[in-house]
């Protein structure tokens, strides 16, 4: 029963940080040239210039990005716990260091685009 309602229950986080995810990416870019240039364009600003909103938007859709994968990862790892998977599930935990560095600099280009 206990397993029941981990696997509901990472099944709904999965499926919220999928959607995180696709909203990061299908979302429009305000400015961006291609698809997935939101980083370029979150990148580009400067900080003199004071509340760049196409490059707050974008630095946002990396934060959402960042949040999508952290969940993606955490189910991933949930499943191959439950599964007795313990070492692989370990290796997949590591990887919550990537969206962590992410949201950082997502964070980071925030602060730089509204200031």
């Amino acid at each position: 029963m206990k397993d029941d309602k981990v696997f509901g229950l990472s099944s709904t986080l999965f499926l919220i940080g999928i959607s995180l995810v696709s909203l990061a990416f299908f979302g429009p870019d305000t400015a961006g040239p291609r698809f997935g240039s939101f980083f370029q364009i979150a990148a580009s600003s400067t900080w003199g210039n004071w509340f760049n909103l196409a490059a707050a938007w974008c630095s946002c859709k990396i934060i959402l990005l960042s949040l999508g994968l952290f969940l993606v990862i955490e189910c991933l790892g949930t499943f191959l716990t439950v599964a007795g998977r313990r070492r692989l599930a370990w290796a997949v935990y590591a990887l919550h260091l990537l969206p962590g560095l992410g949201f950082l600099m997502g964070g980071y280009y925030l602060i730089k685009a509204l200031l």
